[in-house]
């Protein structure tokens, strides 16, 4: 029976980090065997490709420029899926993107509706508003009317010397 080494060890070997040994596996697809946990054990061989790999950095290659023997490399294999299943699932992709987009369309309408029922009750405040100021000032021209005339002067004194100041402005 062949003599495997977990990964750790492996990478004492090497004198590099644990991921990097985990990182080169998986960039250069590596054939490596795999315990019940998922670790990955290495044979002599592995051991020699992954000093090659080290080898190949330590000369200031990168790792897209790195080459290891062909048959080291394993192949992903393609996920098998029935073409039936990939127009299903896009089918209910589509389906719940429709649904979204209905509701999108629907919370958009009722925000909308409120805005617009909030800037009439705003329009109808004014509006009272307004109608308490005309009803003012008619009670104010009511009272003014109501005066008699030394009275008006009197109220209107204001006005009386505003004029004043005016016409004395364009005396000088």
């Amino acid at each position: 029976m062949e003599m495997v080494f977990k990964t750790k060890t492996v990478s004492e070997e090497l004198g590099v980090n644990p991921t990097t040994i985990q990182r080169w596996v998986k960039h250069f697809n590596l054939a490596c065997q795999k315990n019940d946990h998922g670790h990955y054990l290495f044979s002599e061989q592995d051991i020699e490709d992954l000093r090659e790999i080290k080898k190949q950095l330590d000369a200031g290659l990168l790792m897209g420029d790195i080459q290891i023997a062909a048959a080291k490399i394993k192949t992903p294999e393609p996920i098998a899926q029935p073409a039936g299943a990939f127009d299903e699932r896009f089918d209910q992709l589509m389906a719940q993107i429709e649904k979204l987009e209905k509701k999108l369309e629907e919370k958009a309408d009722d925000v909308l509706s409120y805005q617009v029922l909030q800037h009439a009750t705003e329009m109808d405040d004014m509006m009272k508003r307004l109608v308490k100021i005309e009803e003012k000032i008619e009670d104010i021209e009511v009272k003014l009317l109501k005066m008699p005339d030394g009275a008006q002067e009197d109220a209107s004194g204001f006005k009386k010397q505003r004029r004043n100041w005016l016409v004395g402005l364009f005396t000088l």
